[in-house]
């Protein structure tokens, strides 16, 4: 939901204290990827929101969609038909999990994150051959789309560093300094740019910045007027043009999605609304038409899916 970070400029000292004592108290390490998921109930206390449908991604043929449900008490990997039928289960564990993506021959990868080590897994649909890929010293790996390369991140949650490794680990190199947040970081499909969420100063608010996958020719994307929101949670589009994005606004309490243009940085707005909805953590649909992405329309956390044009909403999960 809305940006932590965002929320903590707005409060005195004394009340941020007792929120990061709530916070760390949750695990907020593990939401650096899934803020959306997060809930701020007051400004005197932080809570586990219930979810039972969100962070989606999916398939490679465009007939399932991967989730994150928090519906059992702890969270897990989800899968359902794109029309709404077929939902499973996948896994049945208490670790706090991210990362989700689908592999180009339909397998599942999440990370389980836990004592400052995160663990990457593959894992058919169907909750059978769940196999360890690679253990890394950070949060969020995230295998490049050939497969051969890891980004992942190090630090505290207020000056994140991102690492560049072998497939396996090996080699590791930073590619941001440290000095401000590296969050949702999304390899482009030809692997050569990776965009994530970043800010420009202390003081300003969350946008989208794209750099080589070296860490070289780093830009900022997103350019909204002051209290535009938070721009978060960037993910390519399939033919590496776009980027869709959610922008969070913390003092009206809604969220939308929005396309950027990589190119011109042109941005427009999906499904504008005039109520207190969270649309967020957008997913692209192989052929470009369609996205997923998890809202609060009807009450619960939902995955729901619409045109790229932002028409034909519909909810997937109930």
């Amino acid at each position: 939901m809305m940006s932590v970070i965002a929320i903590f400029r707005h409060l005195s000292p004394d009340v941020m204290q007792t929120i990061r004592g709530k916070i760390v108290a949750a695990q907020i390490m593990k939401w650096q990827l899934s803020l959306p998921l997060l809930l701020v109930a007051s400004f005197a206390q932080a809570q586990h929101v219930m979810t039972h449908g969100g962070a989606p991604v999916v398939s490679p043929d465009g007939s399932h969609i991967a989730f994150f449900s928090n519906r059992t008490g702890a969270e897990e990997l989800f899968v359902i038909s794109t029309d709404g039928s077929s939902e499973l289960q996948v896994t049945t564990t208490p670790d706090d999990k991210s990362s989700l993506a689908w592999t180009a021959d339909k397998q599942i990868r999440f990370s389980a994150f836990a004592s400052d080590v995160s663990h990457l897994y593959a894992i058919d649909p169907d909750g059978t051959k769940q196999r360890e890929i690679v253990k890394v010293p950070g949060r969020g790996p995230a295998l490049s789309p050939e497969g051969t390369r890891l980004i992942y991140m190090t630090g505290t949650w207020t000056a994140t560093r991102l690492m560049l490794s072998g497939s396996d680990g090996s080699s590791p190199q930073p590619i941001t300094d440290g000095s401000s947040i590296a969050w949702n970081n999304h390899w482009s499909p030809d692997g050569k740019r990776i965009a994530f969420t970043s800010r420009s100063d202390p003081k300003s608010e969350l946008a989208i910045f794209v750099m080589n996958a070296d860490g070289t020719g780093r830009r900022k994307l997103s350019h909204f007027p002051d209290g535009s929101g938070n721009a978060q949670w960037p993910v390519w589009s399939p033919d590496g043009r776009k980027l869709a994005i959610q922008v969070n606004r913390l003092q009206e309490h809604d969220a939308h999605i929005w396309i950027i243009d990589v190119t011109t940085g042109e941005a427009r707005k999906l499904a504008a609304h005039d109520q207190p909805y969270l649309d967020e953590t957008p997913a692209w649909f192989p052929d470009g038409k369609r996205i997923a992405f998890q809202s609060n329309r009807t009450g619960k956390m939902e995955v729901w899916v619409m045109n790229v044009d932002g028409s034909e909403t519909r909810q997937i999960t109930r």
